[in-house]
C-alpha cells in the first residue's frame, strides 16, 4: 500500500514492514511525521528510529569513527560553504561523486573530475540548498562491481554483484546496471560480518543491505541500506522464506 494514503486504517494491522516506499526521499518531513504517528498505533519495521537515522548519509561519519572504512567523504550542510582544506582534498582525488544526504537509488547523484568541482553558488543550486556528500570516487565499482551483502533478523544470508552500465558508475538497475548472485569468499564475509556486528542497528533490525566495494581484499563501505532495499531474494535459494519466517518471528 502506499504510505501517503489518507483513507488507511494502519490500526488494523499487527506489523507493517516497510518494503517499497520508493518516494521517501522525496517527501522527507511528510514522510518523517507519518512514520511517528502510525508507529504509535502498529509496530513497524524496522525500527522507525533507525529509519530516521538510516535516511540521511550523514551516520557514515559515526561509522567512520568507529574504525568502519568508508570511501573518502566530505560532509556538507547545505547553507555551509566548502573549506579551503576540503576544497584542496576534494582537488587531489581523480574524480568525485557528488550526492544529496537523504536520497535513494542514485537520486540527484553526479560523477565529475575533481579538476571540474563546481563554485559554491553552482553546488547550491544542483544540490538545492540540501546536505550533500562529496566522495572520493572508487574505480572498482566500475572495474569489479559493488557487492550488496543481505542480512536477515541480523544475520547473513546471501550477497549479489552489482555492475554498473558501460560509461556509467550508478549500479542500480533502473539506470542500467546488472546483477547476479555472489558467493562471498570467507575473507569478504568476516570482514563484512565485522561490520554488521559493530553496529547494533544491523543486529537488531529485521533486514538491513550493506553495501561494499572491494579495493584489494579490504572492503570499503558505501552504505547501509535500512529502509527500502531491493534485498534480491530472488537470487538465493531459501532467502525468501528466510524472510518470510524471520516477519513471523517478530509477529510472535
Amino acid at each position: 500500500m502506499d504510505w501517503r494514503s489518507a483513507s488507511c486504517d494502519y490500526s488494523q494491522f499487527d506489523l507493517i514492514v516497510l518494503r517499497s516506499c520508493w518516494d521517501y526521499h522525496l517527501h522527507g518531513k511528510e514522510f518523517i511525521a507519518w512514520l511517528r504517528r502510525t508507529a504509535d498505533v502498529v509496530p513497524i519495521l524496522n525500527d522507525p528510529e533507525t529509519i530516521v537515522w538510516n535516511q540521511n548519509k550523514f551516520y557514515l561519519q559515526e561509522l567512520k569513527a568507529q574504525g568502519i572504512e568508508i570511501a573518502p567523504t566530505i560532509f556538507v550542510e547545505g547553507a555551509d560553504e566548502t573549506s579551503a582544506l576540503a576544497r584542496a582534498q576534494i582537488q587531489s582525488w581523480e574524480r568525485i561523486v557528488v550526492k544529496p544526504a537523504v536520497s535513494a537509488s542514485a537520486h540527484n547523484a553526479w560523477l565529475a573530475d575533481s579538476a571540474a568541482f563546481p563554485t559554491q553558488a553552482e553546488l547550491a543550486r544542483r544540490m538545492q540548498g540540501e546536505a550533500f556528500l562529496v566522495q572520493q570516487f572508487i574505480p572498482e565499482i566500475q572495474t569489479q562491481g559493488e557487492i550488496s551483502f543481505a542480512y536477515i533478523d541480523g544475520h547473513y544470508s546471501h550477497a549479489a554483484l552489482k555492475r554498473p552500465a558501460v560509461g556509467d558508475f550508478r549500479v542500480q538497475e533502473e539506470h542500467g546496471g546488472s546483477l547476479e548472485l555472489f558467493v562471498a569468499p570467507s575473507a569478504l564475509l568476516e570482514q563484512v560480518n565485522a561490520i554488521a556486528s559493530a553496529v547494533p542497528r544491523v543486529r537488531s533490525s529485521l533486514y538491513c543491505r550493506i553495501d561494499v566495494v572491494e579495493r584489494a581484499g579490504k572492503l570499503i563501505l558505501m552504505e547501509l541500506e535500512l529502509i527500502e532495499p531491493e534485498l534480491y531474494l530472488s537470487l538465493a535459494d531459501e532467502a525468501a522464506k528466510r524472510f518470510a519466517e524471520a516477519i513471523v518471528r517478530r509477529i510472535g
